[in-house]
């Protein structure tokens, strides 16, 4: 789908593939102190990208965070995105790109609620996300990314284990994932393919 949208554009595809590292923080404060959520993500980013002022970032992450001191916990996701972006090329070897995007996490939690009893649960939803960024060329096809996303997802839940026994939750408990993060990415420029029609 995505390389039916760049058809109709001259010249060919530019596709660059690296690793990234980002903090990870929850909208809601109540989380940073219940959860001790904040923390660090390490994912996988490619780009696609061809003549004008479109770019692709496709990607996913994998965050985690272990029981520390005042809890006893753990939470695990994994999250994929993908933002269409529109990008301006300031100079050679600089430029900034923004756009919205689609978010998909998945994972698990585990740890003592405010009434003592140890609750897991695991679920996945989509939300949201913005963008903003720039990308920087270091070295031949080696380039560096700084980005900010900000996201907007919730997840309900209606069944938990609760001290090993599962239990119906009713209403529905929400849970705000909401996040923010800063990205740091090093990007590797691999080749640049000519899509046919194009």
């Amino acid at each position: 789908m995505i390389l039916s949208v760049f058809s109709g554009l001259p010249g060919g595809i530019g596709i660059s593939a690296g690793t990234s590292v980002s903090s990870f923080a929850p909208v809601e404060q109540q989380y940073d102190q219940r959860f001790r959520t904040p923390g660090f993500s390490y994912g996988i980013v490619a780009s696609l990208d061809a003549p004008g002022p479109l770019v692709f970032h496709l990607g996913g992450e994998y965050f985690e965070k272990n029981a520390s001191s005042g809890w006893n916990g753990e939470i695990s996701s994994v999250l994929v995105w993908a933002f269409p972006c529109a990008q301006l090329g300031l100079m050679e070897g600089f430029s900034l790109f923004a756009g919205p995007g689609i978010v998909g996490v998945s994972g698990s939690y585990s740890g003592t609620d405010d009434f003592g009893s140890y609750i897991e649960e695991d679920g996945s939803s989509i939300g949201f996300a913005g963008s903003l960024g720039t990308d920087i060329a270091l070295w031949g096809p080696v380039s560096a990314r700084l980005e900010y996303r900000h996201g907007w997802m919730d997840m309900k839940s209606d069944r938990v284990l609760k001290d090993g026994i599962e239990t119906s939750v009713y209403p529905a408990a929400e849970t705000d994932l909401g996040f923010s993060q800063y990205i740091f990415s090093l990007n590797v420029q691999l080749s640049a393919v000519d899509v046919p029609g194009m």
